[in-house]
């Protein structure tokens, strides 16, 4: 289910964050961050995303570019708020 969930997260981030992008553009540990697929509004928007989907509060604290930097990244800061093996 690991990799469902970040072709998920990555469907999201091309979809409505980098329509100019393919999925295959933006591998896992691409950083979202630093090259501007992902700015101050579009992360408020993904964690909004991330509540919705998959049920996960997210507190200001923890909206940190460590959680939200990478595919990865926020594949796990989903996990660990599950606490499911996704």
């Amino acid at each position: 289910m690991t990799d469902d969930i970040r072709d998920r997260i990555r469907e999201r981030i091309v979809t409505v964050h980098a329509p100019d992008l393919a999925g295959e553009d933006i591998p896992r540990d691409y950083d979202l961050l630093t090259s501007g697929v992902i700015d101050s509004l579009s992360l408020l928007a993904l964690v909004e995303w991330i509540q919705s989907s998959f049920d996960v509060p997210v507190t200001d604290v923890e909206i940190s570019p460590s959680n939200f930097r990478t595919i990865d990244a926020i594949a796990d800061f989903i996990e660990t708020n599950t606490g499911q093996r996704i």
